[in-house]
């Protein structure tokens, strides 16, 4: 990871507070480029949520080689909180090299009175909190709406961090090292939860990663999933499914518009497909004139009405979440549609002119059907063959993740993960095809991070000490600490909200089919 120099651009909507009237200073911190961070809600919504309590002030801090903050370029050390967010597992060791960059021990236990205390959330450590244990003071294990009052009110305290920590460690949300059951935060009605309508917006397109994001207002429709599909950690960590009610989508839109710079939509939720107003919401935007963003797509909820309103929108290309397109993969990964439900929204897309046709795929599975792919590629290919429609395909290894049915696969490991690729890239040798291949171990980092326990955080420091690191590095150190799964794993202590026994019928069930 390359450091950022200091944003130097305006920014629309940016909450600046007086130093001296603030009764706590958080400095909220996203281990990644300024560009990964604010290409989404994540960072706006828990900056806007701080910053509700009027003796509170929230400042933001990314990744860089002297982290200082966004809106009075202050030290990490003079706040009294940081707050970091981790969606990413591999952004653990940003997180690390943060704290070392900024005077402050990574170490929890070695850490004095006057260092900042240190809360870390997010969809990575709400899942399996373990890894960071040693490292942060607490973990936030959730959704923080629901317990925000709780958090700020204890965190105001004029106390010790000893005494603040103490009152922290009986909330059932929070878990630190030896606690025996946390209990994840829910959200459960998104109309009643609060939504950032004063967004922040860059003045330069320069600093957002994809043009599409570009003074654009982001509307949150929904949360989770209900499909369960075995590999996605949001359908089995986050749920229930929830989204928000088609009145309160188009107050948020209308007070959105009027206090954010926007000329774009952008719709977002992880079961987005499965919000019953999507098509109502779209017709919406595109009578104000806006233009419409919608990333990822279920294949067998696309209808040609979607499609011409995507179109109609301005969007010019399609994502789909297909994940195989052998239709025993699919199944095996708990997609449960037909090849002819593919085939038939690409031959729709293609006939209202799309120009770019995004496919996303899992590779590495146990016993795959690699062959299995061929033929629907093949049917694909000859769709595209007459139109102007480029096919993009994006292959990432099965990760198995925490408090999913797939938590008790091994790592995939780089060599094998690398004769898939070749196997794919034969398979998708066509002049307007384009392949995207997530390094292999990269990949293997990531699952080795994601099935870690309190062993991994020692490691992490030494390797975020380093000068310089490799994926590969990364691979060969953890390999030594990693313990294997079993039965009972150390992220047990996550109570998701449902019987267990749950993800292992799951998990059984599909290693069945694939016997």
């Amino acid at each position: 990871m390359h450091y950022e120099k200091r944003v130097s651009f305006l920014e629309y909507n940016v909450i600046r507070k007086n130093w001296r009237r603030s009764k706590l200073k958080i400095a909220l911190c996203y281990p990644n480029v300024y560009k990964a961070g604010m290409t989404g809600l994540t960072v706006q919504q828990l900056y806007y949520l701080f910053n509700l309590d009027e003796e509170v002030l929230c400042e933001r801090c990314f990744f860089s080689e002297h982290p200082k903050t966004i809106e009075s370029n202050a030290e990490l050390k003079a706040f009294d909180i940081l707050a970091f967010t981790l969606q990413y597992e591999e952004d653990y060791i940003n997180m690390i090299r943060m704290l070392v960059n900024a005077n402050i021990n990574p170490l929890a236990e070695k850490r004095s009175e006057s260092d900042p205390l240190i809360i870390v959330g997010g969809q990575a450590v709400s899942a399996n909190p373990l890894p960071l244990s040693k490292i942060a003071d607490c973990i936030f294990v959730g959704e923080l709406e629901p317990e925000l009052f709780n958090l700020l009110e204890i965190l105001k305290e004029r106390r010790s961090k000893k005494s603040r920590l103490n009152k922290l460690y009986g909330l059932d949300c929070i878990y630190y090292p030896g606690k025996d059951k946390v209990k994840r935060s829910i959200a459960r009605n998104l109309d009643e939860t609060p939504h950032i309508l004063a967004q922040l917006t860059p003045s330069s397109e320069e600093a957002l990663i994809d043009p599409i994001f570009a003074n654009a207002f982001y509307l949150e429709t929904s949360r989770s999933c209900n499909r369960r599909c075995r590999f996605c950690l949001l359908s089995w960590t986050n749920g229930p499914f929830r989204y928000r009610s088609f009145s309160k989508a188009k107050e948020l839109l209308d007070a959105g518009l009027q206090r954010s710079r926007g000329e774009r939509v952008v719709l977002l939720g992880a079961g987005i497909s499965d919000v019953p107003w999507l098509k109502d919401i779209c017709k919406e935007v595109i009578a104000r004139g806006l233009k419409l963003s919608i990333p990822s797509l279920r294949p067998d909820v696309v209808d040609a009405e979607l499609l011409e309103l995507i179109k109609e929108g301005g969007q010019k290309s399609l994502a789909l979440g297909v994940e195989s397109l052998s239709s025993k993969n699919r199944v095996f990964l708990g997609k449960q549609y037909d090849d002819t439900i593919i085939e038939d929204v690409i031959r729709m897309a293609v006939d209202m002119g799309l120009t770019e046709i995004k496919l996303y795929l899992i590779t590495c599975l146990p016993k795959e059907d690699i062959n299995g792919a061929s033929p629907l590629l093949q049917r694909i290919i000859k769709i595209l063959s007459r139109s102007n429609t480029a096919l993009r395909i994006s292959i990432n290894p099965l990760i198995p993740k925490p408090n999913t049915p797939f938590q008790w696969l091994p790592p995939p490991k780089p060599p094998v993960i690398k004769d898939h690729y070749k196997q794919y890239a034969k398979l998708f040798r066509y002049p307007r095809i384009k392949v995207d291949f997530l390094n292999p171990y990269r990949a293997t980092s990531q699952a080795l991070l994601s099935l870690g326990d309190e062993a991994s955080g020692p490691c992490l420091i030494d390797l975020a000490k380093r000068p310089s690191i490799t994926w590969s590095i990364m691979v060969k150190s953890l390999s030594k600490i990693f313990r294997e799964v079993g039965i009972e794993n150390p992220w047990d202590v996550v109570d998701i909200g449902y019987d267990k026994e749950i993800l292992r019928r799951s998990f059984e069930y599909a290693m069945q089919i694939i016997k």
